[in-house]
Order: C-alpha cells, then structure tokens, then sequence
C-alpha cells in the first residue's frame, strides 16, 4: 500500500490576497514538518487561512478563548484527517511587517508551529526551537541569518 498526505488548503477571508504560490509553499511546509518530525502512514491535513475576525471565533468557539490569535491547531485523528491549522493570513500580514519579513514567510512559519502542535510537539520543550529552525531552514526560510566575515 502507497502511503499518501493529502494536504487541503481553503480560504475563507477576504482581507488578504493570497500570494501566487503560497498554497504550493503551505503543501511543502505540511509534508517537510511531517517528513521531518518522522511521521509516516496515509492522512490528511487541513489548513484553513482566516482573518483575525474568524480567527477570534473560532479560537471563542473551539478553545474558549477571546483573542485574534495568529494560528491555531486542532488535531483531530479520525476518518483519516490528522488535523486542522488555522492561520490568520491578516495577522501573519501584521507579523511580516513587524519582523521585516514577508507575509508568505510568516504563514509558513505559523504553519510548521500549526502541524508541529497537531503532532504533540511542546513548543516549551527544549528541542522546539531547533526543531522549527530545521524545518524553516528546509524549506528555505532560516530563523537566523548570522553570517561570519573574514578578513
């Protein structure tokens, strides 16, 4: 039997234009997470792009919570779909801004911390930070950019 990951991405929001690759590079970042954290076997991953109005109800309705968050997980494990990551591409508008980053660097950095929670990692864990910089640095978007110049 093929193992197979499927990864659905849908947009709900019309704030933010969705910038000309980004589903590809979202597809890239879910199967690079779970390529990497060691994941095999055939499922699903949902990503649903949000605005911060939708993401505040939904982080109210599922995790009775009452802020704009800029992503949130919900892992699920049944009929096949391992689970959910909802990304406010509004918010990771705001975050590319105040980083001096792109908005498709931030939502695939929300989404590698969305697929990692999906998977049980502790974002307070030792390994997390490495971890996430493993995975950003795969897929072409390093955390850090130091640099040593010789003389």
């Amino acid at each position: 039997m093929t193992e197979k990951i499927k990864v659905v991405i849908t947009d709900i929001q019309k704030t933010v234009k969705v910038p000309k690759g980004l589903r590809m590079l979202i597809r890239r970042c879910c199967l690079a997470t779970l390529r990497l954290q060691g994941f095999s076997g055939s499922t699903e991953i949902d990503v649903i792009f949000t605005d911060n109005d939708e993401i505040r109800k939904i982080n109210e309705k599922f995790f009775g919570g009452s802020s704009v968050a800029s992503m949130l997980y919900k892992p699920m494990n049944d009929d096949g779909v391992l689970g959910a990551v909802y990304v406010s591409l509004e918010r990771a508008g705001e975050l590319a801004q105040t980083y001096f980053s792109s908005l498709q660097r931030e939502a695939v950095y929300l989404t590698v911390l969305g697929v990692l929670g999906i998977l049980g990692c502790d974002p307070e864990d030792e390994g997390s930070r490495e971890r996430e910089e493993m995975i950003m640095y795969e897929l072409g978007f390093p955390m850090s950019t130091s640099y040593i110049l010789s003389k």
